[in-house]
């Protein structure tokens, strides 16, 4: 799964967080359910998880392997899948949109606490989260951080547009600030 993070521990440290709080906050969620044959979840189907926080129901979901495909390999694939387009996992014939992905409300907190803990000064992280049988063969399956990605995008995930949007802006305003004090 991967969650995008936002924080406003970079304006705490530049004097400029305004008194609103720097805890970071999920922007957006989606589980990224690879493909048969696949190395990597990078030939994967993106199904959103609209309210990951509060709700663990799946949307809709698009493809991404042509985002990954250069020179030769891009020859004859898809262009894009109109967002939202696909309702079924294509290997399994399944339809995943209303069905509940269990753990990514827990999956998302984790990502939130992770940002505070290890680099609350960064405004933006996107998080991979792998979910693994739980050790003991019983209960929630184990969450796994894999990596923190400072050069992310949503992958096509229902955004919380309103909270991006203040955020980028007070981070702009704030460097606009430091520059002219400089």
């Amino acid at each position: 799964m991967r969650v995008v993070t936002g924080s406003r521990g970079a304006l705490e440290a530049m004097g400029a967080a305004g008194g609103k709080g720097t805890a970071a906050k999920a922007l957006c969620s989606v589980w990224r359910a690879g493909r048969a044959g696949s190395g990597t979840d990078h030939n994967c189907v993106m199904f959103n998880v609209p309210d990951a926080l509060t709700s663990e129901t799946l949307g809709s979901g698009s493809s991404s392997k042509h985002w990954y495909c250069l020179g030769l390999k891009a020859w004859g694939a898809p262009v894009s899948t109109v967002d939202g387009s696909i309702s079924a996992h294509p290997d399994t014939g399944r339809t995943l949109v209303g069905e509940r992905l269990h753990g990514a409300s827990a999956a998302a907190a984790l990502c939130q606490e992770a940002h505070d803990a290890l680099m609350p000064g960064v405004p933006l992280a996107g998080w991979d989260v792998a979910f693994c049988p739980p050790r003991l063969g019983v209960g929630a399956a184990d969450l796994v951080l894999l990596e923190a990605n400072l050069s992310c995008n949503f992958f096509r995930g229902k955004i919380a547009w309103e909270e991006y949007g203040a955020l980028v802006d007070e981070h702009f305003a704030a460097i606009d600030a430091w520059r002219r004090r400089g």
